[in-house]
């Protein structure tokens, strides 16, 4: 545990010397270089632990999911150093302290602990969203903000009827509670809508395309890759804590296919990709719903990697060619950019032998036949939307890697370590299955594309509205009780 907390410390407190003295980008590397000795000192865990004494003391865990997030959150901060690592002391020093929120997340095990995190991370994306000045960014870390404080205005409320009701917040002494009070499942409810709306759930978290889609290059491959998976982990924690399954199941569901009708109609690249994070997002609450942990955790270290691939590459892209649909961006794009896209689809849309692949089999393996069908749907849907990239992989000149090489090396060294945690994998009904998908999506491309129009971009009072209403029914669904439970 020590080990750990100093990886935090060291994180938290070389980001903020940074904004101090204005040498971010050196002290980032300390923080980075500090981060990878305590994951190296720690791993591969520790068991629950108190930091500080009852009643106010802080229960952290080295647990799998802690491991997966320290995994991801260093490896897309080496990539994102590297990329950046021209801007500005600033820049950095903000990025550091972010990261170590996301460590913090990683390995906290307390209902206030994560909402301490959930906030300050949100802050700290805001500003890095809106640091350029662009009006449109600006204008999406405000959306950002504004949604981000009525998730974390219902996360409070519902951390208050659940203490007030068990006098508890560690996640172990709460799954020993009673739940059949209703004014603790009012606050599970509450709790739940709260970190979707910090993950991104469909109707809940309508805030995360636009932001995601105008941040700059490098933010955008960080709040897709890791600081959205902290709103995955609070879910994960929450159903660790209470009997949540069906409620993330249909949470899921809903979030896949709802995120994939924008993403099949959308033509701006990084607002595509943003859908597709929301639609990915469905992968992981169906495999917490189906109470396939190992699968959901793995699924969700995969999007984290392939999906930062994607985002930096679509920015590099965005920043060679002056533009953003995708008709303006077909062809003379960097040599690199192109490999990061080429492997980022492969990866999402699910072939072997890269990370997606095993991500959604293994999820696959886990499920009954209904569940494998909805799985199946929605990689078909993936697979049809990203054939829109395919005129953009035409390179004509070179440029520079920047970070995409980490990026690409871990969508496919998890991709063989895979192999090794499903053995399925190796099955060949699985690549039949993998290919069929994807070039099946190809040839739905083909024959819909040409009749395919953006749908309307939500505003933001309808945002508010859909987040309102959805957090209103899950209180209510988990009130009544047999709706869910």
């Amino acid at each position: 545990m020590s080990a750990a907390l100093a990886g935090v410390c060291g994180y938290l407190g070389l980001g903020v010397l940074g904004l101090v003295l204005g040498q971010g980008k050196i002290l980032a590397l300390f923080a980075l270089a500090g981060g990878i000795a305590s994951l190296t000192v720690w791993a591969p865990g520790f068991p629950e632990s108190l930091v500080g004494s009852l009643p106010f003391g802080v229960a952290v865990a080295g647990d799998p999911w802690a491991l997966g997030i320290w995994g991801l959150a260093l490896t897309l901060h080496l990539a994102v150093l590297v990329q950046g690592w021209l801007k500005d002391g600033l820049y950095h020093s903000l990025i550091t302290v972010l990261v170590g929120t996301c460590l913090a997340g990683g390995i906290s095990r307390d209902l206030f602990n994560l909402y301490v995190v959930l906030e300050l991370s949100s802050l700290l994306s805001v500003v890095l969203v809106a640091k350029e000045g662009r009006s449109a960014a600006v204008w999406a870390a405000l959306r950002y903000l504004l949604l981000a404080g009525v998730g974390m205005t219902l996360y409070l409320f519902g951390l208050g009827l659940v203490y007030g009701r068990t006098g508890v917040l560690a996640i172990t002494s709460l799954s020993q509670t009673d739940f059949s009070e209703p004014s603790l499942r009012v606050g599970v409810g509450l709790l739940l809508s709260g970190a979707a709306v910090k993950a991104g759930v469909f109707l809940l978290g309508l805030w995360l395309p636009p932001a995601h889609g105008q941040a700059p290059t490098e933010i955008s491959a960080l709040l897709s890759g890791v600081v959205v998976k902290l709103g995955i982990v609070t879910l994960a924690r929450i159903a660790e804590a209470f009997p949540i399954e069906p409620v993330l199941l249909s949470l899921g569901i809903l979030t896949g296919f709802g995120g994939l009708v924008y993403a099949l109609w959308e033509r701006d690249l990084k607002i595509l990709l943003g859908h597709h994070t929301v639609s990915q997002l469905g992968y992981m609450l169906i495999g917490l719903g189906l109470g396939a942990w190992e699968a959901a955790l793995f699924y969700t270290v995969a999007h984290g990697l392939f999906k930062a691939l994607l985002f930096l590459s679509a920015g590099m892209a965005v920043e060679a060619k002056g533009a953003r649909t995708l008709a303006e961006l077909k062809g003379g794009l960097p040599r690199p950019v192109v490999l990061g896209l080429a492997l980022g689809t492969w990866a999402i849309v699910g072939l072997p032998p890269l990370v997606g692949f095993a991500g959604k089999n293994a999820l696959s393996f886990a499920s009954p036949t209904w569940a494998k069908a909805l799985l199946q749907g929605l990689s078909l849907g993936t697979a049809v939307s990203f054939a829109k990239l395919f005129p953009l992989c035409k390179p004509e000149k070179g440029g520079s890697l920047g970070g995409i090489p980490f990026l690409a090396a871990g969508v496919v060294a998890l991709g063989i370590l895979g192999f090794f945690l499903f053995p399925g994998l190796l099955h060949p009904i699985s690549w039949l299955e993998a290919f069929s998908l994807a070039f099946g999506g190809y040839g739905v491309h083909l024959f819909l594309g040409p009749r395919m129009r953006t749908l309307p971009r939500i505003t933001f009072d309808w945002a508010v509205l859909w987040a309102l209403i959805s957090a209103f029914g899950l209180a209510f669904g988990l009130l009544l009780g047999t709706c869910w439970i």
